[in-house]
C-alpha cells in the first residue's frame, strides 16, 4: 500500500550524567534507563494527503547511582509523551501549489536530577506552502513557511546544568 504503520516496544540503557553538588559539574554516575512503545504513521493516506507523525510513552529512569539516591528517579529532559502529526496536501484547485502543517506535543521534563523543577509540556504548530512551477525553461520551487505559527513561548527541552528557549514565530 502507500501507508505505512510501525509499533516499536525498546529498551535502551546507556551512561546517565550525574551533578556533584561540591564542584557544581556533571559526572557519569550509574545508568539511564530508556523504556518505551512508539507509534509511527508515514506515507500517502489518500491521492494528494501524505502523512508523517507518530505518538511515543517513554519512562526515562536513573538506575545504579553510586549513593543510590537518585535511582528510580526521571532522567533530566527526557519527556513522557510525544506526539507529532505533519500532513502535506497539494491542492487540486492549483496543480504545483502543496500547503503543509504540523503540530507538535512534548509533554513535561524534569529540568534537574532531583526531580524537583519540571519544565511544563509544549504544543508548536508549523505551516508552510510551496509552489513547484517552471519559469524561462527551468523548473522553480517557491516555499514559504513560518514555525511556531501561533507564536507560543516555552522551553523545548533541558540537558544537563541547562534548559533551551523554544524558537519565536519565525517565517522564511
Amino acid at each position: 500500500g502507500t501507508l505505512l504503520n510501525t509499533l516499536a516496544v525498546f529498551q535502551i540503557t546507556r551512561p546517565s550524567l550525574i551533578k556533584n553538588g561540591d564542584s557544581n559539574r556533571y559526572a557519569p554516575d550509574g545508568e539511564q534507563r530508556n523504556r518505551g512503545i512508539e507509534w509511527s504513521i508515514a506515507g500517502e493516506a489518500a491521492a494528494g494527503l501524505r502523512l508523517l507523525g507518530g505518538a511515543t510513552y517513554l519512562k526515562a529512569i536513573n538506575t545504579k547511582s553510586s549513593t543510590g539516591l537518585l535511582d528510580g528517579k526521571t532522567a533530566i529532559g527526557v519527556p513522557s509523551w510525544l506526539f507529532n502529526l505533519g500532513a502535506e496536501w497539494d491542492m487540486p484547485s492549483l496543480p504545483g501549489l502543496t500547503l503543509r502543517a504540523a503540530a507538535i506535543y512534548t509533554g513535561q521534563q524534569y529540568a534537574d536530577s532531583a526531580n524537583t523543577q519540571k519544565l511544563p509540556a509544549w504544543t508548536r504548530l508549523d505551516l508552510a506552502a510551496r509552489y513547484a512551477t517552471r519559469l524561462a525553461a527551468h523548473n522553480v520551487v517557491f516555499r514559504a513557511s513560518v514555525e511556531n505559527a501561533l507564536d507560543k513561548r516555552y522551553w523545548s527541552g533541558a540537558w544537563y546544568g541547562s534548559t533551551s528557549v523554544g524558537t519565536p514565530r519565525t517565517v522564511k
